[in-house]
């Protein structure tokens, strides 16, 4: 048993369903605009999941999501109260029963860490003053740092903040991949360089692609497309798109969010 799981068992006590809760995220929570990079489609990123299983067990339950990576690219105090007072602060109340903080992959570099020690204690310190009767969790370490992860540790054992780590989850199996479709809430479009493509029934196209020397295939819905014969691109309209960079691939793939969900209802040791 390691060292980290010890602690959470000792920090963590039963999740009682809340009415009203905060999560505050990355492009974990909010990578593809409107849910995490990179879900499938909405309703399969590890928000959807807590929220659904919540709404189970309490369908009066609501939830606010509010972007942290202005946060984590913060690299002195004054821009992290700025940020507190400016972001976090009007969406704290003392209605809150959970608050969910899910930030620190994007603290990678020397100044931002630097600033992060004193930031994550700041932080913790403004939820649990503006919002008193919450629940504090904070999970981290999709891509995990040591000293972020020292620092997250500092600022939540003062408080009772649980502190859910995630990095083990992080595999091939648990990540998603280029090629991987993903389905918008809203309508876009996408240009992508091709090798060949064939229009299916449906509105539907095959393309044939390749990335760094690998070949890769995925079909898509559209509402329409374009075709640049003598650039060998295609541009496509709908709410389909299709995962051509690496690291928008080493997101979490359906599967990994689910394992994300699942650690943080037995952490918490929800029914």
């Amino acid at each position: 048993m390691s060292c980290d799981t010890v602690w959470e068992e000792k920090a963590t006590g039963k999740l009682e369903v809340p009415d009203k809760a905060l999560f505050i995220g990355n492009s974990l929570l909010l990578g593809n605009g409107t849910f995490g990079m990179n879900a499938t489609c909405e309703d399969c990123d590890y928000h959807a999941i807590l929220q659904k299983r919540f709404l189970e067990k309490n369908p009066a339950y609501t939830d606010i999501r509010l972007s942290g990576t202005g946060f984590e690219a913060c690299e002195n105090e004054k821009q992290q109260r700025a940020w507190l007072e400016n972001m976090l602060q009007p969406r704290l109340s003392d209605d809150l029963d959970l608050v969910v903080v899910q930030i620190g992959e994007n603290v990678n570099t020397q100044s931002k860490r630097a600033a992060f020690v004193q930031g994550a204690r700041a932080l913790v310190r403004t939820i649990r003053s503006g919002a008193p009767r919450a629940r504090i969790v904070w999970m981290y370490g999709w891509y995990a740092s040591n000293q972020v992860t020292t620092a997250i540790k500092d600022a939540c054992r003062p408080h009772d903040v649980a502190l859910i780590t995630i990095n083990d989850i992080r595999s091939a199996a648990n990540s998603s991949s280029i090629g991987t479709v993903v389905t918008r809430t809203e309508p876009t479009s996408q240009t992508l360089k091709y090798t060949r493509y064939a229009v299916l029934p449906d509105n539907r196209l095959q393309i044939d692609f390749t990335i760094g020397g690998r070949a890769y295939q995925a079909t898509v819905q559209v509402t329409g497309y374009s075709d640049n014969v003598e650039a060998k691109t295609l541009t496509w309209q709908g709410y389909e798109t299709i995962t051509t960079d690496e690291g928008v691939a080493s997101h979490p793939g359906d599967r990994g969010f689910e394992q994300i969900a699942r650690r943080f209802i037995e952490v918490l040791k929800m029914d």
